[in-house]
């Protein structure tokens, strides 16, 4: 019971604290430019925590009724659940592209009055908007797997989002682009580890199947 616990609380525990990896990694990468690039990250951040924090709190919400119904043995309703959640955390990332991409001056307008600034991170914003749309799959995916008590594969999803694919992918296109490559590394990886949270979701809940099917 012990270990099921640490097996589930720890993956959520670096869940949180991965981000903070990423800024740092990202940071050190755009400081070889300009500190332009990395207060505009900083802007982005703050405002993406506006633009995910709906998706995040229905996601937070799908917790429990996946739980309750997996327990239940309801495979069904955990199905349409996952696909309902996903469907309204689509439909909120679609806004936030919207906004991203018709008003980011406006946006950055509200944290800095330089021109400079606004003029980086509306490329920015436009840039790394276009990923929020595919990264409804892996922040709902995640949250799905972690209701079903499956800390390891939604830790890994959490992984390739805030490490292995972004981090690498960052350094070789800034290397290739500038700064610029930073921010498309951001959409690049949603794409890439949107197909992998799918395959991911689905394999674990194959094997929760058959599992239970075997107890029963």
């Amino acid at each position: 019971m012990v270990i099921k616990l640490y097996s589930i609380g720890i993956p959520a525990t670096l869940n949180i604290a991965l981000p903070s990896l990423l800024i740092s990694a990202l940071n050190a990468i755009l400081a070889a430019y300009s500190e332009v690039y990395i207060l505009v990250l900083g802007i982005y951040y703050k405002l993406q925590t506006f633009i995910y924090l709906p998706a995040n709190g229905i996601v937070q919400g799908m917790r429990p009724l996946i739980g309750y119904n997996y327990g239940a043995g309801e495979n069904k309703r955990v199905s349409q659940i996952y696909k309902i959640v996903l469907c309204m955390s689509g439909i909120i990332m679609v806004l936030g592209t919207v906004i991203c991409l018709l008003i980011p001056g406006q946006l950055m307008g509200l944290f800095t009055h330089t021109e400079a600034t606004i003029q980086t991170g509306k490329t920015a914003l436009r840039i790394i908007g276009a990923g929020f749309i595919v990264s409804a799959v892996s922040v709902t995916s995640s949250g799905a797997l972690e209701g079903l008590g499956k800390g390891i594969p939604s830790l890994l999803i959490s992984l390739c989002r805030y490490v292995v694919v972004i981090i690498p992918t960052a350094f070789l296109l800034s290397s290739i682009f500038g700064a610029v490559g930073v921010w498309n590394a951001f959409w690049i990886t949603e794409a890439i580890t949107a197909i992998i949270s799918i395959c991911v979701y689905y394999k674990a809940i194959s094997q929760s199947q058959r599992s239970q099917s075997t107890v029963k």
